[in-house]
């Protein structure tokens, strides 16, 4: 199967092959696009906002797309070695010099408030450097918080179902993660007492990345997300996981 999705991926960057016209029976999954995002921005199933969002955009270049979940790094990495075709909410400048694979369709797909979670009614959080001096968890992976905290003590983790329970074990002060999935995982993993700490520390847009192979696709597909975003179905896409939309950018 792996194979197969390179062969196919390797046909249309070379032009060999053409997108699959409209109304046509596509193939499962010409596009292989990684995430590392949980509910409701991303799921195992491919339902998640951003999920849809991003498979809409292929679709209205012609192309089916699937959503296959990995851990943060992993899924970097998988992505710039061309074992998948991309990964969604990244910052390509970011990523730039460690996955030079990976170039980042021009238009933002989201714009993640990066939002420090703590159980410690005490503690007040409303920026970079007042992490200093606290013990602050997040996800190995997340290469902006890699690059701008510094704190006492910093814990990696390779996911957020490891990254929350450091909060009621004790083991962190703060952790952080996107702020409304944040709020979401919380509840989902029945901790208690977790609070998000407002504002988020950055808010960062976020795009979708690919293998440079598929560099031709990058016009059309920021034209997709930008007819998205102008038909209302960006928008319809949070409102129906029960989310406000965000500000357009």
């Amino acid at each position: 199967m792996k194979h197969h999705r390179l062969f196919i991926a390797a046909l249309l960057a070379l032009g060999l092959i053409a997108a699959v016209p409209a109304g046509a029976a596509a193939p499962v999954c010409q596009i292989v696009i990684g995430s590392c995002h949980r509910v409701p921005l991303s799921s195992a199933d491919g339902t998640g906002i951003i999920d849809r969002i991003t498979i809409e955009a292929f679709r209205r270049i012609g192309l089916s797309a699937c959503i296959e979940q990995l851990p943060c790094e992993r899924s970097l990495l998988n992505a710039d070695a061309g074992l998948t075709d991309g990964d969604i909410l990244r910052i390509p400048k970011v990523l730039t010099e460690r996955y030079p694979n990976l170039v980042g369709v021009p238009e933002v797909l989201y714009a993640l408030p990066m939002t420090a979670f703590t159980t410690r009614p005490d503690l007040h959080v409303k920026d970079f450097a007042d992490l200093a001096r606290l013990r602050v968890g997040f996800i190995l992976g997340w290469k902006i918080l890699e690059d701008r905290v510094q704190a006492a003590d910093t814990l990696r983790v390779r996911g957020p179902e490891e990254l929350f329970p450091l909060l009621p074990d004790g083991q962190a002060d703060v952790v952080i993660y996107e702020g409304v999935t944040g709020l979401h995982l919380a509840k989902e993993m029945k901790l208690q007492g977790i609070r998000a700490l407002e504002p988020p520390l950055v808010v960062t847009p976020q795009y979708l990345v690919l293998h440079r192979r598929h560099e031709k696709l990058l016009p059309p597909l920021a034209e997709a997300i930008r007819a998205i975003k102008a038909d209302g179905s960006y928008a319809a896409a949070f409102r129906q996981a029960g989310q406000h939309p965000p500000a357009s950018r």
